[in-house]
């Protein structure tokens, strides 16, 4: 992932942990991992390997942007989870609309 959406990436890893868990980001644990996946799939309907939650979180926490990869609809899942947007037909939106909005701020 680039420098730049790497950092947006962060960003809305932090919204999603925050809307989710009511804290700042950090490391979760397998069972808080599966209470995440099964918060987002409630409000989206879009199931996330709890496994890919916690390797993102984990590159986020490193710094590390080699280690994502996520898919558009993975990144629009999340973004849809953080901001309570509802998905339209063209749910990949939900991730630029996210991503052009930290980019103005």
């Amino acid at each position: 992932m680039q420098t730049k959406d790497f950092q947006i990436f962060r960003s809305l890893l932090a919204d999603v942990h925050a809307k989710a868990f009511g804290e700042p980001i950090s490391k979760i644990p397998h069972s808080k991992a599966h209470t995440l996946a099964w918060l987002i799939e409630d409000a989206t309907g879009v199931m996330l390997s709890y496994k890919s939650l916690t390797n993102y979180i984990n590159a986020v926490l490193d710094e590390n942007p080699e280690k994502v990869n996520p898919s558009c609809i993975t990144l629009a899942t999340l973004a849809q989870f953080a901001t309570g947007e509802k998905a339209g037909k063209q749910v990949a939106i939900l991730w630029f609309k996210y991503r052009a909005g930290m980019l103005v701020n």
